[in-house]
């Protein structure tokens, strides 16, 4: 299931990866530094660089969508964590997934307005974190290959690796993104040449796990869930009939053009 295409020439990742670590060493010295490591392959990437980098001298923060992550992917993450000799912090919201994806259908994954699931599941648990603790700096592993959107917000609002517009003042007064502009190719190149340590559940499921049900998600990416993560495809099944019977009596919340989609997915049990 996982496809990983390489570069024969990597000449201009050694050039990218020289300029990702000149843009950390500027912030060798600050204290306070956090990553943000989901488990997925580009922050593992973030992750490596930083230890390169700064050694043991930042923190690693991990925030599990309550109800909607592997629970491998929770193994992984502070297995991980813990071989690099790092400290985690692990939050998570107070509230199931699933049971806000039936009060308030799905979110959406055009405009952070209306994604409920980034405010409640990541932005809080990073807020009330950062009531108690100084965050200086955070490290996220966004970059323009990511899609069309990211590339648009990148060029826009990253400036050398930082962002010019602070997203949320608790994710730190500096947000670096160290490999802003490397494609998917850079990345599985850098973690096979490095012998990183990769996420089992791309190999099983096609992705990471953190969220396992996300609004952008592929209909190839849905079959696997269905097929091999029983408990999570029962769960959104649950929610979704749910979601069903409100958009028949015509009081459904959240996204259409999500849930439509969704209900395609639906349709593919029967089938």
């Amino acid at each position: 299931m996982l496809t990983i295409q390489l570069k024969l020439d990597n000449t201009n990742l050694n050039s990218k990866i020289r300029k990702s670590m000149g843009i950390l060493e500027k912030y060798k010295n600050w204290n306070d530094k956090y990553v943000l490591f989901s488990g997925g392959k580009d922050s593992l990437v973030c992750l490596d660089l930083a230890y390169r980098c700064w050694k043991d001298s930042f923190k690693v923060v991990y925030i599990e969508v309550t109800g909607n992550t592997h629970p491998k992917c929770n193994k992984y993450v502070h297995k991980v964590t813990s071989e690099y000799g790092l400290e985690l912090i692990h939050l998570k919201y107070d509230r199931d997934f699933f049971d806000i994806l039936k009060k308030y259908g799905y979110p959406s994954f055009l405009s952070e307005s209306t994604r409920w699931c980034l405010q409640r599941f990541k932005d809080r648990p990073m807020s009330e974190f950062s009531k108690n603790n100084t965050v200086n700096l955070t490290v996220g592993g966004i970059k323009q290959g990511d899609s069309y959107r990211r590339k648009k917000w990148i060029s826009k609002h990253v400036v050398d690796g930082v962002a010019t517009k602070i997203r949320r003042k608790y994710y730190g007064r500096v947000q670096v993104y160290p490999i802003f502009d490397w494609d998917n190719e850079d990345v599985w190149n850098y973690i096979i040449e490095n012998n990183l340590p990769l996420n089992p559940l791309y190999r099983h499921i096609g992705g990471a796990g953190n969220c396992i049900i996300c609004p952008a998600m592929r209909k190839d990416e849905f079959i696997a869930i269905m097929q091999k993560c029983h408990k999570f495809f029962y769960k959104w099944k649950k929610a979704h009939e749910k979601l069903r019977e409100d958009f028949k009596e015509g009081k459904l919340r959240g996204m259409k053009i999500v849930f439509h989609k969704f209900d395609r997915f639906y349709n593919l049990i029967k089938s």
